[in-house]
């Protein structure tokens, strides 16, 4: 089975955005197992909470030897404002990931490429699922 831990460096989803795509996983990829951190439904302004908690959760999904994969869960500006000083806390095991996602969590892409930490993908974010036929 393979392990995704979503978290939202920049944006915030909401539940039902959440419900929907586990709905989807479980109909269409039954080997996946999604975690939906709970800092992804977190909001301070129109960041998916504050710079530190959205940089925590990273640097948890990142440093969680148990999952295969990081998952970001929407894009915005908010991932630019955290990406180096997450991306310094990383330790091993975010080395053996891949990672996926693309508009503004480019920048944390860019920086994995950099550092050579992992699999960076341009890969759908879970939010795509508002998308017509998401």
């Amino acid at each position: 089975m393979t392990r995704i831990a979503v978290c939202a460096p920049s944006t915030p989803i909401t539940p039902a955005d959440a419900d929907r795509v586990l709905a989807l996983a479980a109909a269409e990829f039954p080997d996946l197992d999604l975690h939906i951190h709970p800092q992804c439904f977190a909001s301070q302004g129109h960041f998916a909470g504050s710079d530190s908690a959205r940089a925590d959760a990273l640097v948890e999904c990142a440093n969680d030897p148990s999952f295969d994969a990081v998952w970001f869960a929407r894009g915005g500006y908010g991932a630019c404002r955290i990406a180096e000083g997450a991306i310094a806390r990383f330790s091993g095991a975010a080395k053996t990931k891949t990672w996926l996602g693309y508009s503004d969590a480019g920048y944390l892409l860019g920086g994995l490429y950099r550092e050579r930490i992992g699999r960076p993908v341009h890969a759908p974010m879970l939010a795509d699922i508002r998308r017509t036929d998401g």
